[in-house]
């Protein structure tokens, strides 16, 4: 009994010993991007640890996005007002509303604003900037770790500007390619898909070149969103740094990804794979409640269709719409829930199969057996949640990493990708949906996915508390750090050496002409001379 009493003691002791102060720059910008860190905050807090969310509203509609229910110190800072005026004239959020359902999936399609989008983030972090007050009452706390995302450079230039030395930076989606420029890590163009590469990994030469063009691009949106931003605040942010000296810096970057879902790639030390940590698995914690266990229980297929945060159903254009609604009547046996966000909505109050919601415990329902199929359009947190509940899919992507997402995810053979200028025809909608439902194959390829996921040798939740106790403990550890940062694009993937050796190959080649050429006027002045001799 003493025994167990001195070892539990210990136990606590070593919890203790461990605990540190976080400070979490959380942006309210994006559901998806709240909820990921509000996750790993969430970890750090279950551990001990003493959590600080700092949250600055970069879009008025997500104000008060917390993303964690547990966080109990939250300091929020409202929008410039310059950044909120452009965001209105430039119709930033009608964009991802409405228009959506029609642009061309490819984020090259936003062209147009990401200057005027650059300029606005700068204003709202020099608006952070001047909140003096706020940022003297951070740097008294003497964080032993900050966390945020590189949405933006303004929170790394605010950690530096506080003096916080260790750092890291977790993406809520898969890497962004400004951000492996920086960290010096392998692109791997001829074969890994860009984020927002809408092709996968068996690649011709006209989808490698377009390929690298939309890895530029992505480098390009991020890296002037940066340099924007550090351009504004230059008066407030007396340790300048570059952008890339700011993210090289981090003593780990999480990403939102999986080895064994995503593809295989050439990964430095500092990246630290936690897909999946935020999705609950665990059977007797997603318990339903009444109402949604009895809806599961009318029939014995039920479909759960959903669109994400950004995007809502009710905006889509009404052929759409009519499309599936058309698909629901012609399945009567099936149930339908759908996300709607109008809760006024009336146009399916004719289908007893039919359930529209503003929302839905998404997580719990893709963890009962009795859903069959998820069509969803492929955000990486959704992806995330039926690859490890084992759900087949269809898989709609409407925009940036969507695309990537679905391709990424088909591949394992447990859902199905459907092109969204496709929603006006509820045959084709129809046929979709019902070779998932009809195959078996889908719902076998995604509960072995789903195995796989949860019996990895390491779990996400692991690997980011492990991670952050290590990084508190020793610090941003400059040997983990590749010399390839240093180097420039030429320089990296050896371009230069090429160069040299076509040069060489060139100068011995006119060498060569040269000599032949000579011998030959040589041996044609000898002929002419021994036949004039002859003559």
């Amino acid at each position: 009994m003493n025994v167990i009493y001195y070892c539990l003691l210990f136990s606590l002791y070593i919890s203790s010993s461990l605990s540190y102060k976080v400070l979490v720059f959380n942006p309210a910008y994006g559901a998806s991007h709240s909820n990921f860190l509000g996750k790993i905050s969430d970890i750090l807090i279950d551990a001990g640890n003493e959590v600080t969310m700092l949250i600055p509203t970069y879009m008025k509609s997500k104000k008060g996005q917390v993303g964690s229910k547990k966080v109990k110190n939250i300091i929020e800072i409202g929008q410039d007002e310059r950044a909120e005026k452009m965001f209105e004239e430039n119709k930033v959020e009608e964009i991802v509303k409405t228009k959506v359902w029609r642009m061309d999936p490819e984020m090259m399609s936003v062209f147009g604003i990401v200057g005027k989008m650059n300029v606005a983030l700068g204003y709202q972090c020099e608006y952070i900037f001047k909140q003096t007050e706020i940022l003297e009452k951070l740097r008294q706390e003497n964080f032993d770790l900050a966390i945020t995302e590189s949405l933006f450079i303004c929170p790394f230039a605010v950690f530096d500007h506080l003096g916080i030395k260790t750092i890291i930076n977790a993406e809520s989606n898969l890497f962004k390619d400004a951000v492996k420029y920086a960290h010096g890590e392998p692109a791997a163009i001829s074969y890994y898909p860009g984020l927002f590469s809408p092709n996968n990994d068996k690649m011709s030469f006209l989808t490698r070149v377009k390929n690298l063009i939309t890895m530029l691009f992505t480098k390009y949106l991020f890296g002037s969103r940066y340099e924007q931003e550090l351009k504004i605040i230059e008066p407030y942010y007396n340790n300048t740094k570059s952008w890339t000296e700011l993210l090289s810096s981090v003593a780990f970057y999480f990403i939102n990804s999986n080895k064994y879902l995503d593809y295989a790639s050439p990964t430095l030390p500092k990246t630290v794979f936690i897909g999946g940590m935020q999705v609950n698995t665990n059977k007797k914690k997603t318990k339903l409640s009444e109402e949604w266990d009895n809806l599961l229980s009318i029939r014995d297929q039920n479909v759960l269709i959903s669109f994400g945060s950004n995007a809502h159903s009710c905006d889509m254009p009404d052929e759409f719409k009519t499309a599936f609604l058309e698909v629901f009547e012609s399945m009567p046996e099936t149930t339908f829930i759908w996300k709607y966000e109008d809760a006024n909505a009336t146009l399916a109050h004719h289908l007893s199969n039919v359930k529209l919601t503003t929302w839905m415990p998404q997580n719990d329902i893709l963890a009962d057996d009795r859903l069959t199929l998820f069509v969803t359009h492929g955000g990486l947190g959704s992806t995330m949640e039926l690859a490890y509940q084992g759900k087949p899919a269809l898989i709609i992507p409407l925009l940036a990493d969507q695309p990537r997402n679905a391709h990424m995810l088909t591949r394992h053979g447990g859902s199905l990708q459907f092109d969204k200028r496709k929603l006006g025809s509820s045959e084709h909608l129809r046929e979709a949906i019902q070779t998932v439902l009809n195959d078996q194959k889908y719902t076998d390829n995604a509960r072995r996915l789903a195995r796989i996921l949860n019996e990895q040798p390491f779990s996400p939740k692991e690997a980011v508390l492990n991670h952050c106790d290590f990084a508190v403990e020793h610090g941003p550890l400059e040997t983990l750090s590749s010399e390839g940062k240093y180097l420039n694009t030429f320089q990296f993937y050896s371009f230069d050496i090429a160069l040299a050796v076509v040069a060489v190959f060139l100068i011995v080649f006119v060498f060569i002409s040269f000599v032949f050429v000579r011998l030959l006027r040589l041996l044609s002045r000898v002929v002419l001379y021994q036949k004039k001799k002859m003559e």
